[in-house]
């Protein structure tokens, strides 16, 4: 088979088209450049003040919550997709699947504990979202 114009079948985020001040555009190419747009674009700053008007009225409760039941936290477990994992370096949802009576008993009470406690690690929070 020839060499042709391939990148070796890599993913590569095409040259991002960015409106600048003065209705022009110009192309953003570079990795650092691409991911700053990204990460603006999805995750934009806070606004300097609060929209949300002094008196505003919020609708009745729909539900009452209630932190998850190790049933929930088994029917959750069920439904992850064999082959994958949370994020790179975790452990892979197989083996989640593997050991279901084994750790929920005592993935329950860590679950349900940052509710009560009102503790949730910040390592939780940290995900990676991959772009398509």
């Amino acid at each position: 088979m020839e060499n042709g114009y391939s990148d070796g079948g890599r993913a590569r985020v095409p040259g991002l088209k960015v409106n600048q001040p003065g209705n022009t555009e110009r192309i953003v190419e570079d990795n650092v450049g691409k991911e700053y747009v990204f990460r603006n674009a999805f995750f934009p700053p806070p606004p300097q003040s609060p929209n949300v008007p002094e008196n505003a009225e919020y609708p009745e409760q729909s539900w009452n919550f209630a932190p998850p039941t190790n049933r929930q936290i088994i029917a959750t477990i069920r439904r992850m997709k064999n082959g994958k994992a949370t994020k790179p370096g975790t452990m892979p949802n197989d083996l989640f699947k593997a050991t279901l009576e084994l750790i929920v008993p005592y993935l329950g009470p860590i679950y349900r504990a940052t509710f009560t406690l009102r503790i949730y690690p910040a390592d939780w929070s940290s995900t990676e979202t991959i772009i398509l």
